[in-house]
């Protein structure tokens, strides 16, 4: 068996890479496609949909996270019917200010390290008007 060195190797198949594309006609270089407005041709964006109505939410709230009464970082949380779906950083540190008129800069964004927070279901508080109605349900789950 004789040795071919890496370099012959290479040589040997770009030669015969470029015999193939050559010398079949399937494997050229395709013609370059004319579109004018991709967005126009393009064919189904019904997929866009989706992702739109995963963020939307029917009305949403701020709130102050304090972990054992230190930051105060200020929250918006978005809800879907009657749930919390996520909760973001709310951007007006500098539109507001304590008792005696200090406020932030800018420079403070994103303002929010949300370590450890969790949404509770609302069926799992004992004043909840649907405790009862799930009452039996959570306490076959452990709840």
């Amino acid at each position: 068996m004789s040795k071919i060195s890496r370099r012959e190797f290479l040589k040997l198949s770009g030669l015969s890479a470029l015999g193939l594309a050559i010398g079949d006609p399937g494997l050229q270089l395709l013609d370059p496609v004319d579109v004018t407005n991709p967005l126009a041709a393009y064919p189904d964006r019904g997929w866009e949909q989706i992702y739109r109505d995963q963020y939307s939410y029917d009305s949403s709230f701020t709130y102050v996270c304090s972990p054992n009464d230190t930051h105060a970082c200020r929250l918006r949380a978005f809800v879907r019917n009657g749930v919390v779906l996520r909760s973001e950083t709310n951007y007006d540190v500098s539109k507001y200010s304590d008792l005696y008129g200090n406020t932030a800069t800018p420079h403070w964004h994103p303002r929010g390290c949300k370590k450890g927070q969790t949404f509770h279901p609302p069926a799992l508080r004992p004043s909840s008007p649907e405790r009862s109605a799930n009452a039996g349900r959570l306490e076959s789950l452990g709840r």
